[in-house]
């Protein structure tokens, strides 16, 4: 049972605070509001603390990724023959022009589309006859 709840509780007549208090309802009352608004201010820390923590982690891995015009790339597109959760790479498709910092115009199955970069990887050809 949280703060509020006990609060809420108090304020209906279910429950009676407890005797022993030393103070007043509205005494403990305004001091479970200080108590409240010194835990936000702890989270609110914590959490812009562990948010920095996460932008620099992810930014020691990530890579910015660019195409040239009429490169061949594979394109991430939802897989409709079995369900809205998986994806499949389709290819080869060809990068026809760059639209924005991360979105380009994709050339795939005759028709073009507007990709973000994240759904785009390099296409590599293989050379080799698997016998």
């Amino acid at each position: 049972m949280g703060p509020l709840a006990v609060l809420k509780d108090t304020m209906t007549g279910k429950v009676e605070l407890p005797l022993n208090l030393g103070k007043t309802a509205s005494e403990y009352l305004e001091e479970l509001g200080k108590n409240l608004e010194l835990a936000q201010h702890n989270a609110t820390a914590h959490t812009e603390k562990a948010q920095q923590r996460y932008i620099s982690i992810y930014n020691l891995l990530a890579r910015e990724k660019s195409f040239e015009i009429r490169q061949k790339v594979l394109v991430l597109i939802p897989d409709t023959r079995s369900s809205k959760t998986f994806s499949r790479w389709v290819g080869p498709a060809v990068i026809k022009n760059r639209l924005l910092n991360h979105t380009y115009s994709v050339e795939i199955n005759g028709s073009r589309k507007h990709i973000h970069a994240d759904k785009i990887r390099k296409y590599i050809q293989s050379n080799e006859i698997i016998v």
